[in-house]
């Protein structure tokens, strides 16, 4: 199947870029969670790095994505990239970069730039590598990725979302991969982890950006950050803000902001009467889909969680409805399916039948205690569930203090258990110590997100059953310590090359029948509890922001991963205010 397509959009495809153009006047006044120098680098590869203080929103801003996809008509637009599609004999996969594209500091942007991303890529694992052999200049613009096995339209998305990074930057550093690769190192051998660490120690001096925003980190600062126009991106000549002004801080944080108007969108989660607030101030309030949800994470490090009957009743003794109330409000709906998927896509990738074989562990006190007591635990005189020797489940819940969403989920599961027989102490940290905390498998339950904004499979599963375990987290840390080989239904699986292949070939029925077996064995295992999934309530002060659709735009439908301010600041849909 040959699928090489062009569309081009004519505010997105500006092919030279206006250099001698003055500034565009205007601030667009956002938000995200950064941390400040030294923790906060230039890295776009490394934790503290671009990632982590850019997120999905502004990232794509400052380092370009080859495509943008749309959720409603299933399809890409050019972002940094002009074409691109499987070739004929579906064999690879390639694009070709715009001509004229430039870095901010007015270099050429080419196929060199992009084998270099993926020469540190493989270094670091990235999924991608999961489904493509090589990497390839087909010319000074086209890249070509060849698989390792089945074509894949999941390959073509993590393709496609990949920002690519400069040559100039990262060169030096590409080139040390190549030599290892070639040398026939394997991630386990020493000059291939001593690359890891220098990959990750590495701090640029300069940001150099192909979106039409770059920084320095004379930029941060305790109370915002400053994304700066620049004359040499394909989009400086189509955005309208001459500046980002991204506000520092979660819901606390920025409350006030946006009620005195300082902030003006915010992608924060806030609690019902907050958003109350919001509408009755006037200020316009926009629903997305966010792609995820808060799940309760286990260490299975620890005895206790070992056991499938101790996890199962966790997952009968919370009342997940309530759980999403209290996490967001009507902005967010308790799990149903308990299908490894967000409930919104489960019946999309999942069969009837597989949804029908699902167990969904539905909020029920006496099955709780029954598996409780089939794990071998009795219950004392004050009600507390105790093993053999009389030891109750004492253990603590860590959660992110700053996350609104996760401490409320983290709070009413705590309350629940406890209800139920537990004994568990909560523990607030600050949202970079929690989730490092899960890294380093420091932790008896914690929380985290479940379910992506993807529309395969494969994203769904790994999040966090691969995501947060031992070879995908950073620094061959165990994470959550869930064995991914084990023996289900009298076979041996290896749940983790289930789930790397789930969304690999192109046949519908294939792929329907391949989720089906993941999601019947996350089912029965329940390596982790997905509470509930949100949507996104956000504010968007329209006294301060123009141009925005309406409700009813399509736009809307993107989750959070593919946001739907990306586009719209880059085609210059939205402007400041007059």
């Amino acid at each position: 199947m040959k699928r090489f397509v062009a569309f081009f959009v004519l505010a997105l495809t500006a092919v030279m870029p206006f250099r001698a153009q003055e500034a565009p006047v205007g601030t667009w006044l956002g938000t995200w969670p950064y941390v400040l120098p030294p923790d906060h680098h230039l890295n776009s590869f490394a934790g503290g790095g671009l990632n982590d203080n850019l997120g999905v929103v502004y990232r794509p801003l400052v380092e370009l994505t080859p495509a943008y996809y749309i959720w409603a008509t299933n399809e890409y637009i050019p972002m940094l990239a002009e074409s691109w599609g499987f070739v004929d004999d579906n064999a690879a996969y390639q694009f070709t970069l715009k001509a004229g594209a430039t870095w901010s500091d007015g270099t050429p942007i080419t196929s060199q730039d992009v084998l270099d991303t993926y020469a540190i890529g493989r270094i670091l694992n990235w999924t991608q590598f999961q489904y493509i052999s090589s990497v390839e200049a087909v010319d000074d613009l086209t890249v070509k990725f060849t698989f390792s096995g089945q074509p894949s339209l999941l390959a073509e998305r993590l393709i496609l979302k990949e920002p690519i990074v400069a040559s100039a930057t990262y060169g030096e550093l590409a080139e040390k991969a190549r030599d290892v690769v070639a040398s026939g190192a394997t991630r386990e051998s020493e000059s291939w982890t001593a690359l890891i660490a220098e990959i990750n120690s590495f701090r640029p001096d300069v940001l150099r950006a192909s979106g039409p925003y770059t920084y320095s980190l004379a930029d941060v600062n305790d109370a915002f950050m400053t994304l700066r126009w620049h004359p040499n991106s394909i989009f400086s000549s189509t955005v309208k803000f001459g500046e980002l002004k991204i506000w520092a801080g979660e819901t606390e944080q920025t409350t006030p902001l946006v009620l005195s108007g300082e902030l003006a969108h915010s992608t924060n989660v806030y609690p019902p009467a907050t958003v109350d607030s919001f509408d009755r101030a006037g200020i316009r309030l926009v629903t997305t889909p966010r792609g995820y949800g808060p799940s309760l994470l286990f260490n299975f490090a620890l005895p206790v969680w070992q056991d499938v009957n101790v996890r199962k009743a966790v997952a009968h003794a919370i009342n997940r409805d309530q759980s999403a109330f209290l996490t967001n409000g009507l902005g967010a709906s308790g799990t149903v399916f308990f299908s490894g998927i967000l409930d919104s896509m489960t019946p999309t990738l999942l069969s009837a039948e597989a949804i029908a074989s699902l167990d969904p562990y539905e909020y029920d006190l006496e099955k709780a205690a029954a598996y409780m007591e089939a794990a071998g635990y009795t219950r004392n005189s004050a009600g507390k569930w105790v093993d053999a020797n009389g030891n109750t489940i004492r253990v603590e819940y860590t959660f992110p203090q700053d996350f609104a969403d996760f401490s409320a989920a983290a709070q009413d599961a705590t309350q629940q258990l406890n209800d139920f027989g537990f004994d568990i102490t909560l523990r607030a940290r600050p949202w970079q110590e929690a989730r490092d905390a899960i890294f380093a498998g420091t932790f008896d339950l914690s929380v985290w997100s479940w379910g992506a904004g993807s529309p395969f499979a494969n994203g769904h599963f790994r999040n966090p059953t691969v995501r947060f375990n031992l070879g995908a987290v950073p620094g061959g840390q165990p994470g959550i310590s869930f064995p991914l080989q084990f023996e289900f239904e009298g076979e041996m699986v290896d749940l983790e090359a289930l789930i790397a292949d789930v969304s690999t070939g192109l046949d519908p029925a294939e792929l329907t029948a391949k989720a089906d077996r993941v999601a019947r064995i996350i089912n029965a295992t329940v390596p982790f509890i997905p509470l509930n999934e949100m949507l996104s309530v956000e504010p968007l002060n329209e006294t301060r922001i123009a141009g925005a659709p309406p409700d009813d735009d399509p736009i809307y439908l993107n989750p959070s991963g593919d946001h739907f301010i990306i586009k719209l600041i880059l085609d210059g849909t939205l402007a400041p205010a007059s």
